[in-house]
């Protein structure tokens, strides 16, 4: 599976167990909740991902923008155009 199609399924991922977390209702076990739990594993891993996202010829970032900018990823870069994808397996 190719990069940018990980980090779409590990936030299609997330937005379902937030959706899930929101159908349910809060007891004395919130933070055993399978939703609570599973929404926040994959907010650190979505977090690193979209850190970790960058381009290997020109090193910039293609998720974050600046601090209220974020975009989703694509197989080519947003700045050079070289493919990301390349060499991921």
């Amino acid at each position: 599976m190719k990069k940018h199609a990980k980090f779409r399924s590990v936030l299609a991922a997330f937005i379902i167990c937030i959706i899930g977390f929101n159908f349910i209702s809060i007891s004395g076990d919130f933070f055993l909740n399978s939703f609570y739990i599973l929404s926040v594993v994959t907010a650190v891993i979505l977090t690193i991902k979209s850190i970790n996202y960058t381009c290997p010829n020109c090193e910039k970032n293609q998720v974050i923008r600046s601090f209220l900018s974020y975009r989703m990823p694509k197989e080519k870069c947003y700045s050079c155009g070289s493919l990301i994808d390349e060499k991921d397996d």
